[in-house]
């Protein structure tokens, strides 16, 4: 227990008195300088909130490429803030829940916000950089429930700075504000299950924050509900009428949800959606991500990013054995944690082993792994004061490897389409046609009739085409509609008019190319597929 922490914690029933260290073990104790009581509490925790968001927002629009799923996340967002249900320009969108497109619909309308899909992207991912930087506040507030004020400072400053983690927060993604949301409910359950008697409007109130979590997006019932339902069967970490509370308050937000798409009579394409997401997510179908037929190896892209994402990586796969280990402790809100974090890092890893596994998907288990691991942390210097030393020496290591890969995350240009779109708008002509070769382009670029998605020689000829705008990287990976060929042959046979490299697209660049020689190349079936 922290010196300032009033809360009693709760008799567990079969605990055994806590081992003891050496006689000469010195007590952990807050430096002389530390806040301390609420009041403290709170001005650190405001202080974390604040260094965080300032740490995304120094990149947010020049470190962090373009994904084409942030646009249409964004419309999203937008047709919600026309009073309608989540809806694309192919009709409605019931592939998740709408809880990050009520956000966003809520941003758009308090500032205002339009524009193109790109441009409103840029806008909303404040929203997310803000949302982050909340999810790392309340990430302190739980280790510090949990262990000790010092250990909640490294785990704080590891999610500031944490490459894989900035990169989430700095994309329009649903993961950052389900995870947050999921966060806030941890929270509160923790802060009462270290109460002699946890009050059961809390439990709700927690299992609610969760329940706004899965209705961000369905996986995060994993991290909520089910280690829940686990906990009553689980060395009593929950009672049935502790886990019922905060369970009623999980299913609440999506039940909700459920009856506005049965009022819309929308609920049987709901369901159809509900299925094929399954499919895709268990393995089944798999036509994205690392295990689809033709992507790249996983294990390729882990060690060519291993200099960007090292310390994810340890994260990652310390998620499910630090939560395994946090679920032997004898301290139940300590169990809770280690729960969430045992079954979301088992979801990471059948997902990478067979399931449909997409990089974002890691974001949620790389952020529990961080509470279990300061719990498995606390739990071994408890029992083994003496170790201290070299727990300090590992974690302060650590701490240097993730916080200059942050830096350099925060610092390198990764902005090609952005960049080039301000190019474009300054010096393109207005009668010009562009040809772009994925989809990212397209849908950036799709409102403006002189832009469509013509790869080919043959294809640009066809709609009298002499510009072509194309990404090095995702076409030599496969992805995208260009082939490695066209590149090949733009370099001989093109102009590039500007050329923006970074390390998700490499080279970013918007070719010229003369009309002869666009003729010349579509006789040859110069980037035609087989």
């Amino acid at each position: 227990m922290t010196p300032g922490n009033t809360a009693t914690i709760a008799p567990d029933p079969g605990r055994r008195p806590a081992v003891t260290g050496p006689r000469h073990a010195k007590p952990v104790t807050r430096p002389p300088w530390w806040p301390t009581g609420r009041r403290g509490v709170a001005i650190v925790a405001g202080a974390v909130l604040l260094a965080a968001f300032a740490v995304r927002a120094v990149g947010l629009s020049r470190s962090f490429e373009l994904w084409v799923d942030e646009m249409r996340y964004a419309e999203l967002g937008r047709s919600v803030s026309l009073g309608q249900l989540p809806n694309l320009s192919d009709g409605p969108f019931f592939l998740h829940p709408p809880g990050f497109f009520l956000a966003e619909a809520v941003t758009i309308r308090l500032f205002a916000l339009g524009g193109d899909s790109m441009s409103l992207v840029y806008e909303l991912r404040w929203l997310n950089a803000f949302v982050g930087a909340v999810g790392i506040m309340v990430l302190f507030l739980i280790v510090r429930a949990v262990t000790t004020a010092g250990m909640a400072a490294v785990v704080a400053v590891v999610a500031m700075f944490e490459p894989f983690v900035l990169r989430n927060n700095s994309h329009l993604m649903l993961e950052t504000l389900g995870t947050t949301a999921t966060l806030v409910g941890i929270l509160l359950l923790v802060t009462e299950l270290r109460r002699t008697t946890p009050r059961f409007a809390r439990l709700a109130v927690g299992g609610l924050a969760m329940g706004y979590g899965v209705l961000t997006k369905d996986v995060f019932v994993v991290a909520s509900l089910v280690p829940v339902l686990a906990a009553v069967g689980w060395r009593s970490t929950l009672s049935r009428r502790q886990a019922a509370a905060a369970a009623a308050g999980v299913v609440l937000p999506y039940a909700t949800y459920l009856l506005v798409l049965l009022l819309n009579g929308a609920i049987d394409d709901w369901a159809q959606a509900k299925w094929s997401g399954l499919l895709r997510m268990i393995g089944v179908e798999q036509d994205t991500g690392f295990n689809a037929e033709g992507a790249p190896s996983l294990l390729g892209r882990l060690i060519s990013q291993l200099t960007q994402f090292g310390t994810s990586y340890v994260l990652l796969l310390a998620c499910p054995v630090a939560g395994a280990l946090a679920c032997l402790s004898r301290r139940r809100e300590r169990r809770l944690i280690g729960l969430a974090a045992l079954f979301m890092g088992l979801l990471g890893v059948y997902s990478a082993a067979f399931g449909t596994f997409e990089e974002n998907y890691g974001y949620p288990v790389l952020i529990l792994s961080l509470p279990a691991a300061a719990v498995v942390a606390a739990e071994l210097l408890e029992r083994r004061p003496v170790w201290y030393p070299r727990v300090a020496a590992v974690t302060a290591a650590f701490l240097v490897a993730v916080v200059a890969l942050g830096v350099r995350a925060e610092t390198t240009t990764d902005n090609g389409y952005l960049q080039v779109r301000d190019w474009m708008a300054a010096h393109l002509p207005q009668d010009v046609r562009v040809a772009v070769t994925n989809d990212t382009g397209y849908v950036a670029f799709g409102r403006d009739p002189r832009f469509g998605l013509w790869p080919s020689a043959a294809s640009m000829v066809e709609h009298k085409v002499t510009y072509i705008l194309t990404q090095a990287l995702p076409t030599q990976q496969g992805y995208g509609r260009a082939t490695h060929e066209m590149l090949t042959w733009l370099e001989s046979h093109g102009q590039p008019l500007i050329r923006v490299d970074g390390p998700t697209n490499g080279s970013t660049v918007l070719w010229s190319v003369p009309w002869e020689n666009l003729q010349a190349g579509a006789s040859l079936h110069i980037g035609e597929s087989d």
